[in-house]
């Protein structure tokens, strides 16, 4: 589910930018990372996707009502969380402010929370938990991949699951 065109406002800032090009808004990082208000996004991430046996896999037998994601971009995440994947908690965690700002057109039950992946913490807990930290695979080291999942196995639920999309990996509580 992308986000409805008429609520992206162009946008020009200091760590971003944001316009339309044939009609669909961008959001360009300033290290030229980008993403677009796009379907298939939200469909990849939570194993929606038709053709996509990795990431499916990953959620076989799986499910989630309260969900942790970590990365905000353009919002797409929440937003198919909240309105297709319909759970009850939505938490964000950004580290940018200017971004968390700018993101004005998600639902207000969606809790976008200002902090940074590596210190953040809860008394919270979670069936799900997202990372949507990198653009490339070959950023998400092994260490990255074992400092964070030793922070937020303790803010899973007995079920839960760690989820990184991008190298189809998941992690459960108790391995």
């Amino acid at each position: 589910m992308k986000i409805k065109e008429s609520k992206i406002k162009n946008y020009s800032g200091e760590t971003f930018n944001v316009a339309k090009f044939n009609g669909i808004s961008k959001m360009i990082f300033s290290n030229g990372d980008w993403i677009e208000n796009k379907e298939y996004y939200g469909k990849y991430f939570f194993g929606d996707c038709e053709n996509c046996t990795k990431i499916n896999e990953l959620y076989k037998d799986f499910t989630f009502d309260k969900i942790l994601i970590i990365g905000l971009g353009l919002g797409l995440l929440p937003n198919y969380a909240k309105h297709i994947k319909k759970c009850s908690v939505v938490d964000v965690v950004d580290n940018n402010p200017e971004l968390i700002s700018y993101i004005d057109y998600l639902d207000d039950s969606i809790n976008i929370i200002e902090a940074d992946a590596y210190t953040y913490n809860t008394s919270n807990k979670y069936d799900l938990i997202i990372f949507d930290l990198w653009w490339n695979e070959k950023d998400i080291t092994l260490k990255a991949q074992q400092n964070l999942s030793k922070i937020y196995k303790n803010f899973l639920t007995n079920n839960g699951k760690i989820i990184f999309p991008l190298i189809n990996k998941s992690i459960n509580k108790n391995n």
